[in-house]
């Protein structure tokens, strides 16, 4: 059998830890983007028949607050550097 170097495998990380600001927007864009999804499955209720139900706009909005916190971590994480 050829004969494996374990060093390697637990090299550190050059970029070093996470950072507090990075785990805050990792965690905000999650809330961000399940929040939404279920705040837009809300506009497919039984009552969007009814008039004056705001059906539309719950999912839109869903969808606007998916799409945002998709688009956070990948705009304000790499200006961090992380």
């Amino acid at each position: 059998m050829a004969q494996q170097q374990s060093a390697a495998l637990f090299e550190e990380s050059s970029q070093g830890a996470v950072s507090a600001v990075t785990a805050f927007v990792f965690v905000l864009s999650i809330v961000l983007a399940f929040g939404g999804i279920v705040l837009a499955s809300f506009g497919f209720t039984a009552f969007g028949d009814e008039p004056g139900h705001p059906s539309l706009f719950l999912f839109a909005s869903g969808l606007a607050l998916s799409v945002i916190g998709f688009i956070v971590p990948f705009t304000l994480l790499p200006a961090t550097g992380k």
